[in-house]
């Protein structure tokens, strides 16, 4: 597999550098609602992979940065979660969409006991899954949650860290991404569908 070759490869996204965190006045946000037919295709990949959304709208989201800003590892605070997870950004080409998912499985499973990487800067990523208020911390928040039947994504972004057109890249990448990790990835071995079979 790859995505291990990237693990000593910190990648920074922020379009600018700012000196401190973000304050309300600081923050612009970019909503990117999944239509039904995504939304529907996320539930079924779900419960066909058995794999959670939360993994994988992760593993959608380190293609995203792969396509728009370049490959590498970037530490991302989960919500729920203790401590930045290394996020694997890598092309398609670099690992299929099952070992993409696997790695953001172990990554999120490992927790705080993950290996670091060399020279991790703080993270800029806050990723929260079923929770649309953002934070003040973090240059790049994406804020999934459920309303009116489809998951909404809000990319909550620093003005000062990035260029609006870089985040609304990213917003478009996503749904594409997500459209390739469900529709090309397999079961694991471990879950009850694959075992079904």
């Amino acid at each position: 597999m790859l995505i291990a070759g990237f693990a000593s490869s910190p990648l920074r996204i922020a379009d600018h550098e700012a000196a401190s965190a973000p304050q309300q006045a600081d923050l612009a946000k970019i909503a990117a609602p999944l239509d039904s037919t995504l939304s529907a295709e996320l539930d079924g990949a779900e419960w066909y992979l058995g794999v959670k959304a939360e993994e994988i709208l992760l593993g959608a989201l380190g293609l995203a940065i792969a396509r728009t800003i370049g490959e590498g590892v970037v530490s991302v605070d989960v919500a729920g979660h203790r401590g930045a997870v290394p996020l694997a950004c890598t092309s398609a080409g670099l690992a299929t969409a099952t070992e993409t998912l696997a790695a953001v499985h172990r990554a999120l499973a490992a927790g705080t006991s993950a290996p670091k990487i060399a020279a991790t800067p703080p993270s800029e990523i806050y990723f929260s899954y079923l929770a649309p208020d953002p934070g003040l911390r973090h240059a790049l928040e994406l804020r999934i949650y459920r309303a009116a039947g489809l998951v909404q994504l809000d990319w909550w972004y620093d003005t000062r860290s990035f260029d609006r057109q870089t985040v609304e890249e990213l917003a478009e990448q996503l749904p594409l991404a997500l459209i390739e990790l469900t529709s090309e990835a397999t079961p694991q071995p471990d879950t009850q569908i694959a075992v079904g079979h």
